[in-house]
């Protein structure tokens, strides 16, 4: 880690995310050879990886592919077959109670909410490694949204044609989840794309008729201060999720010839590295 400091900083410049960025590396680095070697050798002890920040605070360092493949990842090859399965279960128990995997383990979507007893909701605040997979607008927001009649999106950069795609994906996944019966307003704020707003206006109104006979009212304003930066997703259930990057948590799918799961599924796209904060807003009951 020092070694790495002076190469990249040799004047010694580094700010305090860019040393935690580079800490966590060379954690993670170091995960890799333990993990490895707990393969080969059974008798090889757990370690915890971790680090305490400036704020007190315990990060547990993870690596994708243990964020993305828990139930395989904890598997050790040198046990016996029969005692392989309690060794997995155990390890990918204690995974889940650290924090990095809370965040890989938001509820996924039933296709009927209402006939499926609710996930258990918790407020948190969950980071998302670059380039891992597995994640959707579904499990990251659906659970908190349930039960909502009312949801209001405040993102001030859909702008480009992919991310008006983001929040019609959205919409959808909204679609999706609710029942039949229940009529929801989607509410976008965003800001104007002065250089090419009659496009803007043409994609956000094409969102709003896609919706007709849905059960779900999309409408959009445009918020003109020019000060706003916040981007967060609040329903009336209560609940409010901050997020950095708003709903441009993804990569752009590999473009082909033929078909891509990545385009189509979001389970399948890999991710930029991303945050969301989930806040109780109110004392409420969940769902109401």
């Amino acid at each position: 880690m020092s070694g790495m400091l002076k190469l990249i900083f040799p004047d010694g410049s580094q700010t305090e995310a860019e040393v935690e960025e580079l800490l966590r590396l060379a954690i993670e680095s170091r995960k890799r050879v333990k993990d490895q070697l707990a393969r080969i050798d059974s008798t090889y002890p757990d370690v915890d990886f971790h680090y305490i920040g400036s704020d007190g605070a315990k990060r547990t360092v993870s690596t994708v592919e243990e964020e993305e493949y828990p139930q395989f990842y904890h598997l050790k090859p040198a046990l016996d077959p029969k005692d392989q399965g309690n060794a997995a279960v155990a390890s990918s128990n204690a995974h889940q109670k650290s924090e990095d995997d809370a965040r890989a383990t938001v509820p996924s979507a039933p296709i009927s909410p209402k006939s499926l007893p609710a996930p258990k909701l918790a407020e948190g605040h969950h980071v998302f490694a670059e380039n891992r997979k597995g994640v959707s607008y579904d499990k990251l927001f659906g659970p908190y949204i349930d039960g909502a009649s009312r949801i209001i999106v405040t993102d001030p950069y859909i702008r480009l044609f992919y991310q008006h795609r983001n929040m019609m994906e959205f919409v959808e996944m909204v679609i999706r989840r609710k029942p039949p019966e229940d009529q929801i307003r989607v509410h976008l704020v965003t800001g104007p794309d002065e250089g090419n707003i009659s496009r803007q206006r043409e994609l956000l109104e094409s969102i709003t008729t896609a919706c007709t006979g849905t059960g779900v009212e999309f409408s959009w304003a445009f918020d003109t201060s020019g000060t706003a930066h916040a981007r967060d997703i609040v329903a009336d259930t209560g609940w409010k999720m901050v997020l950095d990057r708003g709903l441009d948590i993804f990569q752009p799918p590999i473009k082909t010839e033929g078909f891509s799961l990545g385009d189509r599924m979001q389970e399948h796209r890999m991710l930029k590295g991303f945050y969301v904060t989930y806040v109780r807003q109110s004392d409420q009951p969940q769902g109401k």
